[in-house]
C-alpha cells in the first residue's frame, strides 16, 4: 500500500506552525493560496474564502491593498488604509473601531486573488475597483457604528 494516500481529514496545526510554513513558502519566491478564517474582512472576503499572497518585497503599499502582516505576535490580514509615524496601519473591513499599527518589516506578503468559497468566479483584489471599494467602506467606519448602535 502507498504511503500517499488521499486522506480528506482534516488536520489541526498551531497558527504558528501554519503561517511559518506559508513564510518558508513564499521564501523560495512562490505564491501561496490561504484560506480565511474569522470574519473580519466581511462584506468582501468571507470566513472560508481562500487568497492567492505574493511575497511582500518592501516596494511601495498602494493604498486599499489586502496584506498578510504580523501584529504583536499574532498574523492578521487586513486592509492598508493610511500611514502614521513610520507605521502601516491595518484594519479589517468588517471591523468598526480596531485598527492595527505595523512596521514594514511586520508585512508578510501582498493578496492579489479572492476565491469565494461558493464557488464564484475569482476576483482580482489588486485592481484599482477593488481598493477603492475597500478603502471607501473603510471611511464609512463611523456612519456605519451609528446605525450599528441604532439596530440595537
Amino acid at each position: 500500500m502507498s504511503e500517499n494516500t488521499n486522506d480528506s481529514k482534516s488536520r489541526v496545526i498551531s497558527n504558528e506552525d501554519y503561517f511559518a510554513e506559508v513564510q518558508r513558502i513564499l521564501r523560495e519566491g512562490k505564491e501561496v493560496r490561504i484560506r480565511i478564517k474569522g470574519n473580519s474582512m466581511l462584506p468582501f472576503i468571507k470566513d472560508g474564502d481562500t487568497v492567492l499572497l505574493r511575497t511582500y518585497q518592501g516596494e511601495p503599499l498602494v493604498l486599499g491593498c489586502n496584506i498578510l502582516a504580523k501584529d504583536k505576535n499574532k498574523f492578521v490580514f487586513h486592509r492598508y488604509v493610511g500611514k502614521k509615524n513610520g507605521q502601516y496601519i491595518l484594519a479589517g473591513d468588517g471591523n468598526l473601531v480596531l485598527r492595527e499599527y505595523v512596521g514594514a518589516t511586520d508585512i508578510i506578503a501582498i493578496a492579489y486573488m479572492h476565491y469565494p468559497q461558493t464557488g464564484g468566479a475569482a476576483v482580482d483584489i489588486d485592481r484599482n475597483w477593488a481598493r477603492l471599494r475597500g478603502l471607501g467602506w473603510y471611511h464609512l467606519r463611523l456612519i456605519r457604528r451609528i446605525v450599528a448602535k441604532l439596530k440595537r
